[in-house]
């Protein structure tokens, strides 16, 4: 008998434990219960996404169509045929529609720690109301959804009694106020109000509902007593909030008028795991220092420490009805990678070389100088025909690269700055800048991640996005490069614009806002949730005078520390007129020559009253606001929301005609709210306020909305010109998409936020293929710097001064006159003809600037009498060729404004004007 070894019996065991083990089943589907008490599933779907990101193609749309003994339930394969099959978690947002949502934040299935059946399956389960989420036998055994009766509203109303809904009536309840008893009852229904007397609303109150399975206490919400006198006059504070430094000591201030405590909490780290170059720390820091703040007046708490704290990371630490969170102050000037913690900035340490020179170039007397242009930080420089610095691609710095070029053909063009330089506008206005979601910092510059969004969601709206920063871990290199950008625009005599998205916040439940006061700072329906004005889950509420103090003081600190010259304001008919008049009047004080517009419409239904938003009807309430006018954009082009609609460029046979053409009439006048009628003397006219335009960052580029609209592609290029040249030769203030110069194309992608830089960036070889195009848009900017007839700020010096012709619906001409020259325009469209003849009102002889192919600045051809225009064709006629403008600005501290050298026949003529205004160079708030 042999003997057996201890290696034999080692090998017969572990092949008895392969052979009966049982391996861990596999998760290959996700089911999703959901239990409402009301058991009215219908309307209720569920959207669902993986863990790599919203925007992921494998979100979508689920409904609840199945039912159980929980309730109601989807499946969700977890395969690769749906995507999910390297899902480590699911998001669910449970809704009825996108301004419906049970709850104002993302929720996430852990597929990782849930329970796997021998089937395969995942259960998690839901409650109406319980924002937990079941992934177990335990979980549910601990009630986690809590599927017994609940509280689901209890809330003070304006006249502070409270409203309850309870999910069955309550065998009693009781009222607390600050952890007394004040009130108490029993209510047979489900829904009923308390009446209480002398109520403190700084203090907190409760209410107690005793079920036959559980007792529930829920602190009364106080939402609905935000636009009362009483708590106005308690809590409207007017000080300076945030990080106030000064190299001997630094003010902490939040405004958190009914918290029950808050900390400041200081940190050397940036953010939790990595360290201020960028490396990954796998342990979590400690704070360094945290500091009890103190109530003072008005509901803002204080805390002043001494000693030299520049470059520290801080946070707040919110106590709210014994829940205590750990916030970024709303009024952070600065952030550590993706925004998670503020920063102490001490602004003179992050100044470029010269930055105390810097100024607004003295280039602007009237709104209508301007000449703006539409600009992402990434599309400028992302793509491989920009040739520039590799470490800038993408940043504030490629902004400020000059010198760069292209080549193709024995052919080079400027490119990046210099480009825009030569285009010849005056303005840039860029897409948000400031520190915004969706975007990870910290995987910028890794392979295969592209970082490309337009960033209209907001995290943090005073602080720079960190990833257009060469080190996003650093809260004082974005602001230096941001500086140097600014410096570089402004050398080339650029002012630099801001978009500014304060209309809604990227976050909502889970945002710093309504950490610090829920339900404050956004409009809320009445039952709760979320109003969504802006079509992204949230709409701020501008209109309370917190909102309204946080964005005075948000642009007024735009404006001074970067010197900036202007606001662009997204979906400003979310905002109240109010507050769009109160930021004016703020800047004001700065520059005046500051120019504020907006898209004057929403995104969605909202509960701010029709007589106080900044829309389009309001418009003649604002007080020097301008504002994008839809009318002429889709007369020009055709409607934005009908990629194959026609507008008078492209003369389609199913449109009026007559109609379209009244409306770019309209925008030639520097109408700012059509009434829908030719009847010029009916319109409302205000130059200074009036954004022309045909193409933005927003639907199809007009390149892609031409070759929709049916244009050929080699009659596009003409088309082209003779859009935007419609726009340069009108009153008001022109807008230029980036790269409509060189006939910038999306790929038909009309909604590219998100797309990549692949599809959004500019293609600087397409500036070589249309020079053409690109060298008539340059002359025509020319001629607007050039003749002022182009450029009234004064209604009645248009009514005075232009004059339309008499002619068919395919022609639009007329005269300006000028002090320097008379003018004439002539805009043909697609004339069944094939040309126009357009007769003057006097045989005075006209020098030829613009033509069919190209612009002639010498206006070397004449014509006198009469001209046939062949079809998409401006012309633009002069009595004087005037040489451009030369144009100095004075010292600043002068007080005085342009002065203006124009050189005509040989003789030099010298126009100094002393304006009432003295350009500042920044207005401290440190």
């Amino acid at each position: 008998m042999k003997k057996i070894t201890f290696l034999s019996l080692l090998l017969l065991t572990m092949l008895f434990t392969a052979t009966f083990a049982h391996a861990e089943p596999v998760a290959s589907k996700l089911v999703v219960h959901y239990y409402r008490y009301d058991e009215n599933y219908t309307p209720w779907n569920a959207w669902v996404w993986d863990e790599k990101g919203a925007t992921d193609e494998d979100s979508a749309e689920y409904y609840f169509d199945q039912s159980d003994d929980w309730g109601s339930y989807f499946e969700l394969p977890l395969t690769a045929e749906t995507g999910y099959d390297d899902a480590t978690q699911v998001g669910i947002i449970v809704k009825v529609d996108w301004n419906n949502r049970e709850f104002s934040f993302d929720r996430y299935i852990n597929l990782e720690t849930a329970e796997v059946n021998n089937a395969g399956e995942i259960h998690a389960y839901l409650v109406q109301g319980d924002e937990n989420i079941g992934t177990s036998a335990a979980d549910l055994l601990n009630h986690i959804p809590d599927k017994r009766s609940r509280v689901l509203i209890a809330a003070f109303d304006d006249t502070l009694n409270v409203d309850v809904t309870l999910t069955n009536p309550a065998n009693s309840y009781k009222v607390y106020e600050s952890g007394v008893e004040i009130d108490s009852g029993v209510s047979a229904n489900t829904s009923f109000n308390i009446v209480l007397s002398d109520i403190d609303i700084t203090k907190t109150y409760t209410l107690e509902a005793v079920f036959d399975d559980v007792t529930r206490e829920v602190t009364i919400s106080k939402t609905n007593i935000y636009d009362t006198d009483d708590f106005i006059n308690a809590f409207t504070y007017t000080g300076e909030l945030g990080a106030i430094y000064t190299k001997e000591q630094t003010t902490f201030r939040l405004w958190a008028p009914l918290s029950d405590a808050v900390e400041v909490v200081l940190y050397d780290r940036n953010n939790a795991h990595y360290d201020n170059d960028g490396n990954y720390l796998a342990s979590a820091d400690d704070p360094i220092r945290t500091e009890s703040m103190t109530q003072i007046e008005n509901g803002a708490w204080e805390a002043t420490l001494s000693g030299d704290f520049a470059s520290k990371y801080y946070t707040f630490k919110v106590t709210n009805d014994g829940v205590t969170t750990e916030v970024v102050d709303p009024y952070a000037y600065s952030t550590g990678v993706n925004g998670e913690r503020g920063m102490v900035v001490d602004f003179d340490a992050t100044d470029p070389i010269n930055w105390q020179d810097d100024y607004r170039p003295n280039t602007i007397l009237n709104m209508t100088d301007y000449i703006v242009y539409e600009l992402h930080v990434r599309d400028l420089t992302s793509h491989e025909t920009w040739t520039g610095n590799d470490d800038y691609r993408g940043k504030f710095m490629g902004l400020s690269e000059s010198g760069t070029t292209y080549s193709e053909d024995d052919i080079t063009v400027t490119t990046g700055l210099d480009h825009i330089k030569e285009l010849g506008v005056n303005a840039v206005q860029l897409l948000p800048i400031f520190d915004f979601g969706y975007v990870d910092e910290t995987k910028v510059g890794e392979e295969g991640y592209d970082a490309f969004n337009w960033g209209y969601m907001p995290i943090n709206f005073n602080t720079l996005e960190g990833s257009y920063s060469t080190n996003p871990y650093d809260g004082n290199t974005r602001i230096t490069e941001f500086k140097t950008a600014v410096q570089a625009f402004h050398d080339d005599g650029i002012r630099v614009i801001m978009d500014v998205v304060y209309n809604h916040t990227g976050l909502s439940g889970d945002s710093n806002f309504n950490q610090i006061l829920p339900g404050y700072y956004h409009r809320m329906t009445a039952d709760g949730s979320f109003s969504n004005g802006s079509g992204t889950g949230n709409e701020t509420a501008s209109e309370r005078p917190m909102m309204r103090k946080l964005m005075v003081d948000s642009t007024v600190f735009w404006a001074s520390e970067y010197n900036l010259s202007g606001f662009r304001f997204d979906l400003m008919g979310l905002h109240d007129v109010e507050t769009m008049n109160a930021i004016r009047a703020a800047l004001d004080e700065i520059d005046p020559t500051i120019v504020l517009y907006g898209e004057p419409w929403n995104g969605g239904d909202s509960p701010l009253s029709d007589a106080t938003r900044a829309d389009k009807d309001n418009i003649k309430d604002l007080n020097d606001v301008g504002a994008f006018s839809d009318t002429t954009r889709n007369g020009i082009k055709g409607s934005v929301f009908n990629a194959n609609e026609g507008g008078w460029v492209q003369s389609p046979d199913d449109m009026d005609l007559s109609y379209l053409k009244s409306e770019v009439e309209y925008g030639i006048v520097g109408g700012i709210d059509y009434p829908g009628n030719s009847d010029v003397t009916a319109w409302h006219l205000d130059p200074n306020r009036m954004i022309n335009y045909v193409s933005a960052h927003d639907n199809h580029t007009l390149y892609d909305k031409l070759k929709l609209s049916g244009v050929s592609r080699t009659l596009i290029p003409y088309v082209q010109r003779q859009a935007n040249a419609i726009v340069l030769t009108s009153q008001g203030i022109p807008f230029l998409h980036a790269g409509v110069e060189f006939l910038r194309t999306k790929r038909n992608d009309e909604n590219s936020y998100q797309s990549g830089d692949a599809i959004n960036q500019l293609d600087w070889s397409r500036k070589i293929e249309y020079l053409e195009t690109f060298n008539y848009y340059k002359d025509m900017i020319t001629i607007r710097h050039t003749y002022e007839n182009f450029r009234m700020s004064d209604t009645a010096d248009i009514l005075d001064n232009l004059t339309f012709f008499d002619t068919d619906d395919y022609t639009i001409a007329y005269k300006i006159t000028g002090d320097r020259a008379n003018v004439i325009v002539i805009h043909v469209a697609n004339h069944p003809d094939g040309f126009a003849n357009v007769t003057f009102d006097d045989d005075t002889t006209y020098q030829v600037l613009s033509n069919h192919y190209f612009v002639d600045l010498d206006g070397k051809e004449t014509v006198s009498g009469s001209m046939a225009v062949p079809s998409n064709t401006t012309i633009v006629l002069t009595t004087d060729v005037l040489e451009p403008l030369i144009i100095e600005p004075d010292q600043p501290d002068s007080g005085a404004g342009l002065l203006l050298i124009s050189i005509i026949g040989g003789s030099i003529v010298i126009a100094a004007g002393i304006v009432s205004f003295i350009i500042i160079k920044k207005k401290s708030i440190k």
